[in-house]
């Protein structure tokens, strides 16, 4: 009865998938194409869908935080 109960908690909570995820996944497409892991006729498919990856997570990395001490207010800059 307890398993029971484990496993429809374990099916009831939603599959998520990180961007660190999908930069692993990236980096495991790369390391196959190095290393010849996938046929001539497969490569174009790869590709496009490695490209498409590529360019989500370009579009959706977080902002790099500022520096500390960088920042500049507009008191300062007018002075």
């Amino acid at each position: 009865m307890e398993q029971q109960e484990q496993t429809q908690e374990q099916a009831q909570q939603p599959v998520g998938l990180t961007l660190q995820d999908m930069k692993i996944l990236a980096g495991a497409v790369e390391l196959a194409s190095q290393r010849g892991g996938y046929r001539a006729a497969e490569m174009e498919i790869i590709g496009a869908t490695y490209n498409k990856l590529a360019s989500f997570l370009k579009a959706n990395e977080p902002a790099p935080a500022p520096a500390e001490g960088a920042e500049v207010t507009a008191d300062a800059a007018a002075e």
